[in-house]
């Protein structure tokens, strides 16, 4: 019995191959590892964000500019700004312009370290003002 392998069907079976190992590739790709958050706060434009918030960022932080206001739910709102020697840093401030708290990117990796003394992974809850890669 002699076998006459089709050229054009291995090939077509090769590339089906191809396409489901990208695809599976892609897929794991775009999924979060298990302590990175989902639930990003939204960006919002500077003059989306209350002027009570704005002039309480202005007084604690005199010579910064913020590069990025995001949304906090309805509790707040948080301002990521660089400070010299490329430090990145997120400021929390409640609706009224109460400074609630600052984080500051450790490591590039998902992990800061907080004004309240607390480092490591966030914590699930509402909406978290993630410091842009």
């Amino acid at each position: 019995m002699v076998f006459v392998s089709n050229n054009h069907s291995m090939k077509s079976i090769l590339l089906a191959f191809c396409i489901i190992g990208l695809l599976v590739a892609c897929n794991k790709e775009g999924k979060k590892e298990g302590n990175e958050s989902d639930n990003h706060c939204p960006a919002i434009t500077a003059s989306a964000v209350p002027q009570i918030v704005k002039d309480s960022f202005a007084v604690r932080y005199p010579s910064m500019t913020v590069n990025t206001w995001f949304r906090k739910d309805s509790i707040g709102y948080c301002a990521y700004f660089i400070q010299p020697a490329n430090q990145k840093k997120l400021a929390e401030f409640t609706n009224t312009g109460v400074f609630t708290l600052e984080e500051i990117d450790i490591d590039h990796d998902g992990n800061f370290e907080d004004s309240t003394g607390h480092s490591g992974p966030k914590e699930p809850g509402p909406c978290e003002c993630e410091i842009p890669e």
